[in-house]
């Protein structure tokens, strides 16, 4: 059942949440015991909780290995029973030199336990489906099935539902499926076409990027400048529908969160 509400009304809490995240925590140290580790259920909610947790945690972080994991993504969904679930682990690695130094996501894993299935990427090594190859789809826009997410608060939710009016306008559709780990492995399979959203944590995404990526998709900040694993407007498609798709959000002024 219900823990609690944490950010807002919908920002859910399970026992399940913290059970799973203590699973995983437990097999990183007794694997990589010198890695670090940031889950969702160790951060305060809230949007700038999220990203202040995730500065600090690259700051001064004492390992060159970050494990960035969110236990259950999707919790509305698993409290309401409904199967779109994911469980989302990414490693970062600390590369560079000095001044130049950076964080950069070298494996993404996205499990479905209902669907009992596992995709899995490395840099520069593909991007697999229980072991099989997958690909991003080739359809542009006018034929693209658009992923998108929900947030009820007053930034969030304005700019997310000029992007739906928006895309819904030139896409074939839009879908809103409840887990941003699930909708950026099913861009990476080729289910969905594109995913946007104002406002992502780290934990969230940094998986599900480099899924896409290794798939062949591109992913960038709602600007179109690079995505790295500290930001948090993002737009993740094939590459046939990136460009279109970026305009069309540009110009319903979707570019992140609303100023207040």
């Amino acid at each position: 059942g219900v823990l609690k509400t944490k950010a807002t009304r919908g920002d859910l809490l399970t026992a399940v949440d913290g059970e799973a995240q203590e699973v995983i925590e437990a097999a990183v140290r007794a694997a990589f015991p010198a890695h670090a580790l940031l889950g969702e259920e160790s951060v305060p909610a809230g949007a700038t909780a999220s990203a202040d947790a995730l500065r600090c945690a690259l700051d001064a972080c004492g390992s060159d290995w970050l494990w960035v994991v969110d236990p259950l993504d999707g919790t509305t969904n698993f409290v309401q029973s409904l199967p779109l679930v994911g469980v989302s682990i990414g490693v970062a690695r600390r590369v560079g030199e000095a001044a130049e130094r950076r964080w950069e996501v070298v494996v993404g894993v996205v499990v479905d336990p209902f669907r009992e299935e596992t995709v899995t990427a490395t840099l520069g090594g593909g991007c697999t489906l229980n072991g099989s190859p997958v690909r991003v789809g080739v359809e542009p826009l006018a034929d693209a099935v658009v992923a998108t997410g929900f947030a009820p608060t007053e930034a969030s939710l304005a700019p997310m539902v000029r992007g739906i009016a928006a895309v819904g306008a030139r896409a074939r559709t839009v879908r809103m499926l409840g887990s941003a780990a699930i909708m950026l492995a099913w861009v990476a399979c080729g289910r969905l076409s594109a995913y946007f959203e104002a406002d992502l944590n780290a934990w969230d995404s940094a998986a599900g990027v480099l899924l896409v990526r290794e798939a062949g998709g591109l992913v960038s900040d709602l600007r179109g400048g690079p995505f790295g694993i500290a930001s948090r407007p993002m737009l993740a498609s094939n590459a046939a529908a990136h460009a279109e798709l970026r305009e069309v959000l540009r110009d319903a002024r979707v570019l992140g969160l609303d100023p207040l």
